[in-house]
């Protein structure tokens, strides 16, 4: 028997469940397909959720971060440190931006939060992956896992930076530039208690790192820590040993750390900024959304807050063209176009601001991208 959806949403992160819930809020029956996981993973990559996103979550039904998170899974940013364009440190402090310096969350478990908290909602959740799927007047989804054929009027793209649904329906990734990140967690120490992002620049990349909410398993402090640089280059960072050498001389923070600190990591992960070549397809009902659609340079700390935001954004879109009758999706494109265009303009800037590293091959790839 055929099982019809209104909208099926390939993926289970921030992207998707602002969609799902911003059209099950209108009425609509959703479903989100997703490969089950045996666990939950320990540390997933994103953890900086900007005070602008507050209103997001309230859009979607969440009031504010303790309704999906403990006490421990989020703490309050203070602000910037950077050392960018010289080797001294300038701060910004939380309360020079009107909302805030946001939030460092757990985001393993605020991913899973949400995705409870949507189920909650009545949204569908099948743990499966989809095989294959065609348009014939609406939707034909096979799914991994079962022999029915899902059918539904609205099929969205949520799979992240590896669009692998868009892939499917023979959509294809355009990168504007290339960048790796090499990120690892450490299990800092007591005194650890800065609570402001770090940002330094080095010849070959820059370093990021952030003191997150939770706690390692001996109850201290735990801290992210990334590189960012071209993947060629990426792989002189192949070794815990190589990472620590070069971490411990950047300067990025005042401890050193060892190889028994790293309770993860490091893992090498796709960094650069790329698009879809096409966000929406008026005649297919399709759309793209989050990672999938648009993926951010990470200098911009936005990658969550454009999850949020384009997932709402599309099933705002859905319920307008259901009530006019007529699949257009031109608005939602705009808006995500709006969104690289501004993004790629204060990117540039922050780049070329960088001076001392102009004969390195990474900053000219910035400035030229």
């Amino acid at each position: 028997m055929n099982l019809y959806f209104d909208c099926v949403i390939a993926g289970t992160g921030p992207a998707a469940c602002a969609c799902a819930l911003v059209l099950k809020k209108a009425g609509l029956n959703v479903a989100l397909v997703a490969k089950k996981s045996n666990k939950q993973p320990a540390f997933s990559v994103g953890e900086s959720l900007p005070g602008a996103a507050l209103p997001l979550l309230n859009r979607i039904g969440v009031s504010d971060l303790s309704e999906l998170l403990t006490k421990g899974q989020f703490s309050r940013c203070t602000g910037n440190a950077s050392a960018w364009g010289s080797e001294q440190w300038h701060k910004t402090d939380a309360i020079q931006n009107p909302q805030g310096g946001g939030w460092h969350i757990d985001r393993a478990a605020f991913n899973h939060a949400l995705l409870k908290f949507t189920v909650s909602q009545g949204v569908t959740l099948l743990y499966s992956q989809v095989l294959s799927a065609e348009y014939k007047s609406c939707w034909h989804v096979m799914l991994t896992e079962q022999t029915d054929v899902l059918r539904c009027d609205y099929l969205i793209d949520g799979t992240g930076r590896a669009s692998s649904l868009g892939k499917l329906i023979g959509r294809k990734k355009i990168h504007l530039d290339k960048q790796m990140a090499i990120v690892a967690w450490f299990e800092s120490s007591d005194d650890d208690q800065e609570k402001m992002t770090r940002i330094k620049a080095v010849s070959d990349g820059w370093w990021y790192s952030a003191r997150l909410p939770n706690k390692s398993t001996k109850g201290l402090p735990i801290r992210v820590v990334a590189k960012f640089m071209l993947p060629e280059q990426s792989k002189s960072l192949n070794t815990p040993q190589a990472y620590l050498m070069q971490l411990n001389n950047s300067g990025l923070l005042p401890v050193d750390f060892n190889e028994s600190q790293i309770l993860s990591g490091p893992y090498f992960t796709d960094a650069s900024v790329s698009k879809l070549d096409e966000l929406s397809n008026n005649t297919l009902s399709f759309l793209a959304i989050g990672d999938a659609a648009l993926s951010l340079d990470p200098l911009s700390s936005q990658g969550m807050f454009f999850a949020l935001y384009s997932g709402i954004k599309a099933g705002e879109q859905i319920i307008e063209a259901r009530a006019n009758q007529i699949n257009q999706f031109e608005n939602y494109d705009n808006d995500i176009n709006a969104v690289l265009n501004a993004n790629q303009k204060a990117r540039k800037h922050y780049y070329v601001s960088e001076h001392r590293f102009s004969e390195s091959e990474y900053w000219q790839s910035r400035v030229l991208s």
